[in-house]
């Protein structure tokens, strides 16, 4: 059941300016609190890249100082769904899977993107209750991990038709989950997958990716090769491309016409992650008050959170994070062996063996094994 935050008044500009956020730590032992905007200078030296974490845009003023607005005024836009981690209802899910010890204060999000191209999926103005939301699926998903000493941020991308095992339904496509037990059913998938403890689940709607572009006056993204999109109709030159919302959106709902398929459209969601997120981190957009509220409010208008993660442990979280650097974010698909067949359906298969290893380095917390081609990618 999604409830809401209740809405608070607005605030002067006077008073947007001036105000700070107490900010908790990212971990179960709390951290320090937000530093002051650092001048313009320092910021490109340090650049905190919370790139990753793009999706959950509150976090990206972390590194600019944060108004009280941030929290009071943007709180009511994000929906939050209550139970996501109680498997009483999922008996043949199994317990959940301990932390390891040896993990320590690492944080794991499982973040998932919906297409709904329809009445609001997420955030506070989605439909309260998720039989009213049966039948949808995830069209983006991903792990992230941020390490116990915050000294970067990873995000492993599962294919959405990945072929896994599927509490109380047997084998099926991944995304599928969420089509038949909403967030409580595609969390306990992945954790029974995966064998990682997953700490927090958020998704957002494409429409929040759209607003951000946007507001944003558009990002540019690159490709090595020009692409065709017969589905769509549309046409991404080699080199710069330069997207608006509406395009940003095409160019992430690209199946047809890439190389690899459904593997090429992960880079894609990756690209776009991580334009939105430079973009957003250049001189002058942080720095506008009124143009950062309007870039966090488009995002966490179609934001769900689990209701234990609300915008002030989003921004502890952050804090956290602020020496993170570009060199120190990392994108990976999770290893595969490549697209077989199920009856009559088209799937990815899963590399047991490797990404049972890079399972069980992320639930250690310690060095990933190295990626092999085409499962890696930075910005």
């Amino acid at each position: 059941m999604t409830t809401r935050s209740p809405a608070d008044p607005s605030l002067p500009l006077a008073d947007l300016m001036s105000a700070a956020v107490p900010a908790p730590g990212g971990g179960p032992d709390g951290g320090d609190r937000p530093e002051p905007a650092p001048r313009r200078a320092r910021r490109r030296r340090r650049r905190p890249l919370l790139i990753a974490l793009a999706l959950l845009c509150v976090l990206l003023v972390a590194g600019a100082g944060t108004a009280w607005w941030t929290v009071h005024g943007l709180e009511s836009n994000i929906g939050h769904e209550d139970g996501v981690f109680d498997r009483t209802a999922l008996p043949d899910a199994g317990p959940r899977p301990e932390a390891d010890a040896a993990a320590g204060r690492a944080v794991n999000i499982l973040l998932v993107g919906s297409d709904s191209r329809g009445p609001a999926s997420t955030g506070s103005e989605a439909d309260a209750d998720f039989e009213s939301q049966r039948g949808n699926r995830t069209d983006t998903m991903m792990l992230l991990h941020i390490p116990s000493d915050r000294s970067a941020i990873h995000a492993v991308s599962i294919p959405r038709d990945s072929w896994v095992p599927i509490p109380g339904h047997g084998e099926a496509k991944i995304n599928a989950a969420f089509s038949w037990g909403g967030p409580r059913l595609l969390v306990a998938t992945v954790e029974g997958l995966t064998g990682v403890r997953v700490d927090h689940y958020v998704a957002v709607d494409f429409d929040g990716f759209k607003a951000m572009v946007d507001t944003l006056d558009g990002v540019d993204v690159t490709l090595k090769q020009a692409a065709h999109d017969p589905s769509q109709n549309v046409d991404f030159a080699a080199g710069v491309n330069h997207l608006d919302g509406a395009r940003a959106l095409q160019f992430v709902r690209q199946r047809h016409g890439l190389a690899r398929g459904d593997f090429d459209r992960v880079v894609r969601q990756q690209q776009l992650l991580a334009a939105i997120a430079g973009k957003t981190l250049d001189d002058g957009v942080l720095s506008h008050p009124l143009r950062t509220r309007s870039l966090l409010d488009s995002m966490t208008r179609t934001m769900t959170v689990d209701s234990g993660f609300g915008l002030t442990e989003m921004l502890g979280l952050a804090s956290s994070l602020k020496d993170v650097r570009t060199s120190r974010l990392d994108f990976r698909t999770v290893p595969t062996t490549g697209t077989g067949w199920k009856g009559k359906q088209s799937v990815v298969l899963l590399d047991s063996a490797r990404s049972a290893e890079l399972f069980a380095a992320i639930r250690k917390d310690t060095t990933w094994p190295a990626p092999a081609k085409g499962e890696t990618w930075k910005p």
